[in-house]
């Protein structure tokens, strides 16, 4: 407990979902060890912020979309707005790759530049917006989100693994950028994460739950709550020596 006590961080996408719900434990769990807390998302977080502070936390909720540049910086003026600083952030928001499969042939620009809009835009608008701030304190914590499937790759969802490949190329160039000026920048990714939509899938077709838990080192489930710790690893003090670094979380798939 404590490890963020009287540090300010954004997470984005961290309303409350049907999937995983990541961003929003990223938050209560940023809140849990002191932090104050902008709970950002295109959808109304206020649950989220009413857990925190039901808690005995502090936290805000801003609606922002991630790929508009004047909402982005709306929401880091009202973070600084009300709780003097920013310490962190927390590049979460993101479209999924749930989304529906389209091969290479088949798929839009239009469809193309929705996704990059949001999964890689996003991400840099909130950067550019967030470093003024961070260098003005020479200290700074960013933690971008990717995805195991940048190093496996994953068939028809083309749009959505180059995105993810861009974050972590996006990270390793904030990170010597960056680094001058205190902040650190370093990349979180997952495969995929147990919920009850994942759940009802692998009931309804146990050979997709033996072939994926089956391509793991560790045969099992991995879930929100095995992504926090190193979240909060990565946004705290006890990571100031790590920068350009990604770190997986998929219970060793990708050493298969």
């Amino acid at each position: 407990m404590g490890r963020h006590k009287g540090r300010v961080a954004i997470v984005t996408g961290a309303a409350d979902g049907e999937r995983a719900a990541i961003g929003a434990a990223y938050a209560r769990a940023l809140a849990a060890e002191g932090a104050m807390v902008t709970v950002a998302d295109v959808t109304d977080p206020a649950s989220v912020v009413a857990d925190i502070e039901a808690a005995g936390g502090r936290a805000i909720g801003v609606i922002a979309d991630v790929s508009n540049e004047a909402q982005v910086k709306s929401m880091v003026e009202r973070t600084v707005g009300e709780f003097g600083r920013l310490g962190v952030l927390i590049n979460n928001a993101g479209i999924g790759s749930s989304i529906p499969a389209i091969p290479v042939e088949d798929m839009s620009v239009e469809v193309w530049d929705e996704l990059m809009a949001v999964n890689v835009r996003g991400p840099f608008l909130c950067v550019k917006a967030a470093v003024p701030v961070m260098r003005r304190q020479g200290y700074g914590k960013i933690v971008n989100v990717g995805s195991a499937t940048m190093f496996s790759g994953l068939p028809n969802r083309l749009h959505y693994v180059t995105a993810k490949g861009a974050i972590y190329a996006m990270t390793r160039a904030l990170a010597v950028e960056l680094g001058g000026y205190g902040i650190r920048v370093n990349t979180i990714a997952y495969g995929l994460i147990a919920n009850s939509v994942i759940d009802a899938e692998f009931a309804a077709h146990p050979e997709k739950r033996a072939a994926i838990l089956g391509a793991r080192a560790l045969g099992d489930h991995v879930g929100t709550d095995d992504l926090v710790g190193m979240l909060i690893h990565l946004a705290s003090g006890e990571s100031v020596a790590m920068t350009g670094q990604c770190l997986v979380i998929d219970g060793g798939d990708v050493f298969n």
